[in-house]
């Protein structure tokens, strides 16, 4: 079995399922020692409505496939949360290889079926939630991870979504358009220290949360599980030259062309470069 990344510590949030949760298993599989967090434990879960896993079932899984790791329950919108994670890391492995920041809050029951009709009727603190469970969470993470680890983070890879055209949800597309910046600005911040700061886009991923509210009939067609990107992000993570892509956001698809990864059943997926056909 090819184990690229053998010998290297990976921290991966959001954890308890969907990319979380593939990247935790495709990167033990790498050969990384995986800690994952999530705010979902075991009895304890974030999402009534979804099946209840947590991150101590995403660690039975990584284990039981022969895999290395731990797991902490942590908040990453929680700074005193994320600032003991970290010192026990540091004191633990005194490394961390790889940061996958894939903790997302933007979809918690409160604010479920809260879309309004028109722009004016949407809740005020949709995008508040978004921001905090998406672009506050990857900026607080990255820095206390490299303050901890004094700048030493070989890669930030962060999980996010391309801004469609024509634009969709106004709270969602400007969440994500903030963590795409957050990729772009802290990519050339870092460009001195060799370290590649780079966002992952999936394509239409078949995760629990996609399950419960879409039809078999509307996820038929160019979905793809996370397992894609989960190993898009592997091969991001096993590249020495990936510095070459840090600031930018790619594609599962791109990662595809690049590195010649596969979902589950063998195919790659575009359906992300389908559905921009005649967008700008």
């Amino acid at each position: 079995m090819y184990t690229p990344l053998t010998g290297q510590v990976a921290l991966v949030t959001g954890a308890s399922r969907g990319l979380g949760r593939a990247a935790a298993l495709e990167f033990a599989a790498a050969g990384a020692y995986v800690i994952v967090t999530a705010r979902s434990t075991r009895g304890h879960s974030t999402q009534a409505t979804l099946p209840q896993t947590s991150v101590d079932d995403t660690l039975d899984a990584l284990r039981a496939a022969g895999g290395r790791g731990e797991a902490h329950a942590c908040d990453h919108t929680d700074a005193a949360q994320v600032e003991q994670l970290m010192l026990a890391l540091r004191a633990r492995h005194g490394r961390l290889d790889v940061l996958v920041n894939n903790a997302w809050g933007g979809h918690d029951p409160v604010n479920e079926g809260a879309r309004g009709r028109e722009v004016w009727e949407e809740p005020p603190e949709q995008l508040r939630n978004m921001l905090l469970g998406g672009a506050y969470s990857d900026h607080l993470t990255t820095l206390l991870a490299l303050r901890h680890f004094e700048g030493a983070v070989g890669r930030v890879l962060c999980t996010t979504w391309h801004t469609e055209e024509p634009p969709g949800w106004l709270p969602y597309e400007v969440s994500k358009a903030a963590k795409n910046r957050f990729v772009y600005v802290l990519g050339h911040k870092l460009r001195g220290r060799a370290i590649s700061v780079i966002g992952v886009a999936p394509g239409w991923m078949r995760t629990e949360l996609m399950e419960t509210h879409h039809t078999p009939e509307e996820l038929a067609g160019q979905t793809e599980t996370p397992h894609y990107a989960a190993r898009g992000l592997v091969a991001l993570a096993a590249d020495p030259d990936a510095l070459q892509h840090s600031g930018r956001v790619l594609d599962v698809g791109e990662l595809a062309d690049l590195y010649g990864i596969t979902d589950l059943d063998g195919s790659q997926p575009q359906w992300w470069r389908r559905s921009r056909k005649g967008g700008t």
